[in-house]
C-alpha cells in the first residue's frame, strides 16, 4: 500500500546531531552521553514541555556531570543540530503525492535552530514537536495522536526514524515504520 503520509523524526534523520560531547566540553563518551540523555527524566519532562528551562538546565548539567568553565546554559547552546546536506530537495522529492509530517522528541532551542536553518519544513503539513504536543516516543499516546490527525489507518503513514525502540512502537500500532540510520 502506498503511504498517504509520510512521517519523519528530526534528529538522526533529517537533521544531524553533531558532536554534543564535544560541543558541550563534557568528561565522557558519546555512548555514555545517549544513555544518559535518553533516560534522563529531566530531558523528557523539558523536551515535552513540563520544565522551565532554567529548571532543565540545572538539572541536566548534574546528571552529566557537567564541570565545565561556562555556564551549562552557554555550553548546551554550543550544541547545534543542523539539517542534512539536500534536505530540501530530499523532502520535495519524498513528498510527491504524500502529505509530510515531522514526529520528533525535541525542545524548543534545537527545534529553532533547525528551523531557521531551513526552508525545508514549510513543505510539512503538520509538526509534532514533543514539546509542544506533551507526547514522547516511544510512548503510544505520541502515533496515535498523528493517526488521529491525519484520519487516516496507521498502514498508510509510513515513519523513518533512527532510534528501533521507537520503530518497535510506530509497528506495534501497525504503520509501516523504518529505521534509517545515516550515513
Amino acid at each position: 500500500m502506498t503511504a498517504k503520509v509520510l512521517l519523519f523524526d528530526l534528529g538522526g534523520v533529517l537533521a544531524d546531531l553533531g558532536d554534543p560531547v564535544a560541543a558541550m566540553g563534557l568528561d565522557m563518551k558519546p555512548a555514555e552521553f545517549w544513555r544518559t540523555w535518553t533516560q534522563s527524566p529531566s530531558v523528557r519532562a523539558f523536551e515535552t514541555g513540563r520544565m522551565v528551562e532554567a529548571e532543565f538546565f540545572e538539572a541536566v548539567a548534574g546528571e552529566l556531570g557537567y564541570r565545565g568553565d561556562v555556564p551549562f546554559e552557554q555550553a548546551f547552546h554550543r550544541w547545534t543540530l543542523r539539517p542534512f546536506p539536500g534536505l530540501e530537495k530530499r523532502v520535495l522529492q519524498e513528498g510527491q503525492g504524500r502529505q509530510l509530517a515531522l514526529l520528533s522528541n525535541t525542545n524548543p532551542i534545537h527545534w529553532n535552530q533547525v528551523r531557521k536553518a531551513t526552508s525545508a519544513f514549510e513543505a510539512f503539513a503538520q509538526t509534532f514537536l514533543s514539546f509542544e504536543t506533551g507526547y514522547f516516543k516511544p510512548d503510544r499516546a505520541a502515533f496515535e495522536q498523528v493517526i488521529e490527525h491525519f484520519g487516516c489507518r496507521p498502514t498508510e503513514i509510513r515513519f523513518i526514524d533512527d532510534v528501533q525502540a521507537n520503530v518497535d512502537a510506530a509497528r506495534a500500532l501497525g504503520i509501516d515504520a523504518h529505521c534509517y540510520i545515516p550515513r
